[in-house]
């Protein structure tokens, strides 16, 4: 199975894999310990929409009959990394059938979904895959994603509302530059906890905020983010925050005026 640039797979717990890489890359990877991923519930939306069943791909039958001295075998138990060696590829197997497979899909595909009146719907509608967990309403991860679409709202402002919740949000840019974040830049993420405040930042706002007349525009045209979401709150590793590139990310929302004005009316 190839997985290109914009795509993802899923591989199934229990599954044995390799990867081979072609160069230099780089990538993202959510591991769920309960449950599997599945599409979410469409609601009224009914049949179709967002990531449809007939767009995801699964590989074809194939094998290898091959002799190794010393095919190691790395497994995964309890959290700890096992391995041994052993004398022929483990993909040797060819009677086998079943639906328990891996599967990618293409982030194009991602038939988006929004408001055409005004006001946002709520970020759930871009999730491509969800894993459930056992209180309704929360998931033990959210996969979603941000791609290139439409933006057509009235009276509204745009961006990404600023709020808070009880979900943990790993952001991360695959492609180009996030619509609400001036330095997200294609490999770079952000982690917001639960009941984290946070929005876009000064630069998107101020130009959101004096466009004049609202008309239909094109948004994340060449970019494409995602989202790792989560009802349970998430650790930074050593290595990760020995990584931080923008040392002053908490700065880009020093400059967000304040608005509140208690004499307003509304017209």
């Amino acid at each position: 199975m190839t997985v290109e640039p914009n795509e993802f797979c899923v591989i199934q717990r229990g599954i044995r894999f390799t990867v081979n890489v072609d160069g230099q890359c780089r990538g993202f990877i959510l591991e769920v310990f309960d449950g599997h991923f599945e599409l979410p519930e469409l609601g009224a939306m009914g049949a179709n929409g967002l990531a449809n069943p007939r767009d995801f791909e699964v590989p074809v039958a194939w094998y290898e009959d091959r002799s190794v001295n010393g095919y190691t075998v790395v497994q995964k138990h309890q959290g700890r990394l096992f391995a041994a060696t052993q004398n022929h590829s483990p993909f040797d197997v060819v009677a086998w059938h079943g639906n328990y497979v891996p599967y990618k899909y293409n982030l194009s595909h991602f038939m988006a979904v929004n408001s055409v009146t005004y006001d946002h719907c709520d970020p759930s509608v871009f999730t491509v895959l969800t894993c459930q967990s056992n209180r309704k309403g929360t998931a033990i991860a959210d996969f979603i994603c941000f791609p290139p679409r439409w933006a057509v709202q009235e009276h509204t402002f745009r961006p990404p509302y600023y709020h808070r919740n009880s979900m943990s949000e790993f952001m991360g840019c695959i492609s180009g530059k996030y619509e609400a974040k001036t330095t997200m830049d294609e490999g770079c993420y952000s982690l917001h906890n639960m009941m984290t405040p946070h929005g876009p930042d000064a630069i998107t706002y101020k130009k959101a905020t004096s466009q004049g007349k609202l008309v239909p525009e094109r948004i994340a045209e060449g970019c494409m983010s995602f989202m790792f979401e989560t009802c349970f709150e998430l650790a930074a590793t050593k290595w990760a925050l020995s990584q931080k590139v923008d040392q002053d990310y908490w700065k880009r929302w020093d400059d967000l005026p304040k608005n509140f004005n208690p004499n307003q009316k509304p017209q």
